[in-house]
């Protein structure tokens, strides 16, 4: 497998993206954004379609969660749970690329966070804009690290102890 060094494509520096070999090297997807055919790719040994000039991605239910940082939580379970549906976007929704006919609904990954990802109900899957993996991946790294901070129980304790001291 050749690696793209040609560009960042929005993605992680340390994330594995490659042309994949086992596939013909031209799907029948189309991006939504600038009509190239989608090639495949392998982010993190996940094989997904990706658009060679604006960077964007197509990925399937539960690749998500593979494609994007590690982290403990279900990343596609929490964009999804309790959704509106109702996200002001940049970007004009799109059509599913796997589901003709069924048109993809803008969804906020996870909660407050202002990334939009277009959400097909049908089959599942997501189109990620050029850069949306990337923040993806930094809001995945600000919740790790923030859960990390989390005050260990001894703290927790200590913590209860000193608002209950009377005053």
């Amino acid at each position: 497998m050749d690696p793209l060094n040609s560009k960042n494509d929005g993605i992680h520096p340390e994330t594995t993206l490659e042309f994949s070999m086992n596939q013909p090297i031209e799907s029948d997807m189309r991006c939504p954004r600038c009509q190239r055919a989608l090639l495949p790719r392998a982010v993190h040994d996940v094989e997904v379609n990706g658009c060679d000039g604006c960077g964007g991605l197509f990925v399937r239910r539960g690749e998500l969660n593979r494609v994007a940082e590690p982290t403990d939580g279900d990343l596609e379970f929490s964009t999804l749970d309790h959704e509106s549906f109702q996200h002001e976007d940049l970007n004009p929704p799109t059509d599913c690329l796997e589901c003709p006919g069924s048109r993809m609904h803008k969804v906020e990954f996870n909660i407050y966070t202002g990334i939009i990802l277009d959400h097909c109900e049908r089959c599942g899957g997501f189109w990620l804009d050029g850069p949306e993996l990337e923040r993806i991946n930094a809001e995945v790294r600000r919740l790790n690290e923030q859960s990390a901070d989390q005050r260990s129980p001894a703290m927790l304790w200590f913590a209860q102890f000193i608002w209950n001291l009377p005053r």
